[in-house]
């Protein structure tokens, strides 16, 4: 085990701790710099090693071309900002693809989220809620939210490849549920949803296990903290949102400046680049992965978007596809590509299919 391999442990521990404004640098990507400082060598050798490697290498290139060349238009540096993070998230990327092979540093990343996730259920008791919505030490509701979505996906991919025992597994699932639901992020919980549909159903051991679990945790909850019962309206909530059909406020295309892609087509060939919005006539960026890369970079930036994951698609397993939804679901209501956490989470999708296709020699070289 490397030096590199425990600083990454640490990465995952103190990820859910912002300690700045959006859109700065966390705690979490100081250890990450560090990480890629140590292993640079074979992370830059990496971006050779298959198809997702190479386009996803192209794409991120393409929006640094893209953001520069607006960045010199507009006469503003934070235009660039994005591109910066993409860079660092690729970097993680192939810093995680050159560990995927060895056994022990899954082991290590399992229990690293273990002790993530025990740390914060230990804090919430002692967390104020913003309303009926909790966003823990994130700087919002929806951070939280797609934290736990993605340490929810990365447990199951890796206990399915390691066959970890449901014992084990199934109480960390529960806890990132709990955090989806506290966080009350429409978008998570409808990922959540699916992912237990089909976790419980594919095994009807899993049935069993997952009721007993939650008997017991919850017993345990209410034994040992004073929680009211006003802590769990944000379940409430939440199903309340996902069967909402409002589509007023901040759930608007307007509002989530989704029309800009119908006001502004002069853009969609070679893109408009990221922010700032006031160049649209509105002071928010577009809450979507897909319709911020598609108005941002246009059908070029797109395409080799949609490329890197492309060749993945034959022979997809169910299981797959349940795990990638989740996570589009997620995608398509936010823009969150900006986080790392979102293309490693990706990385281990990717990583199951190929391990479920055993291809996992020409996909990890």
């Amino acid at each position: 085990m490397k030096f590199s391999d425990y600083i990454w442990a640490i990465y995952l521990i103190v990820f859910p701790f912002y300690l700045f404004e959006s859109g700065n640098p966390q705690l979490a990507d100081f250890f990450g710099a560090i990480i890629i400082g140590l292993n640079i060598k074979s992370i830059l050798t990496s971006i050779k090693t298959n198809r997702f490697t190479k386009n996803l290498f192209l794409f991120v290139i393409y929006t640094i071309l893209v953001n520069t060349s607006w960045m010199l238009i507009v006469g503003d540096f934070a235009i660039l900002l994005s591109s910066v993070f993409y860079f660092y998230s690729f970097l993680m990327v192939l810093f995680l693809i050159n560990k995927l092979k060895d056994k022990s540093f899954l082991n290590l990343t399992f229990k690293a989220i273990a002790i993530a996730l025990i740390v914060q259920t230990l804090l919430w008791p002692f967390v104020q809620s913003e309303g009926v919505r909790n966003q823990m030490f994130f700087n919002n509701p929806n951070q939280l939210g797609l934290w736990a979505l993605c340490l929810l996906i990365i447990l199951s991919v890796i206990t399915r490849i390691q066959k970890t025992k449901a014992i084990y597994a199934i109480p960390l699932l529960l806890l990132c549920s709990l955090f989806i639901i506290i966080s009350a992020s429409r978008a998570a919980l409808a990922g959540c949803i699916i992912f237990w549909m089909f976790y419980i159903i594919k095994s009807p051991k899993h049935i069993f296990i997952f009721i007993t679990i939650s008997i017991i945790s919850f017993l345990f909850i209410s034994n040992n903290f004073d929680l009211k019962l006003n802590n769990f309206t944000a379940l409430e909530y939440n199903f309340e949102r996902l069967k909402s059909d409002d589509l007023s406020g901040d759930r608007s295309f307007g509002g989530r400046g989704y029309d800009r892609i119908a006001n502004f087509p002069q853009y969609l060939l070679f893109g408009a680049g990221e922010g700032p919005s006031e160049r649209f006539n509105e002071d928010i960026e577009l809450h979507s992965v897909f319709a911020n890369i598609f108005f941002s970079y246009g059908i070029i930036g797109m395409a080799l978007f949609i490329s890197a994951f492309a060749s993945f698609t034959k022979n997809i397993s169910k299981e797959v596809i349940v795990l990638a939804l989740a996570l589009a679901l997620f995608g398509a209501v936010h823009m969150s590509l900006r986080v790392p956490l979102f293309w490693i989470t990706s990385l281990f999708i990717i990583y199951l299919h190929e391990f479920k296709s055993k291809n996992l020699d020409s996909f990890l070289k």
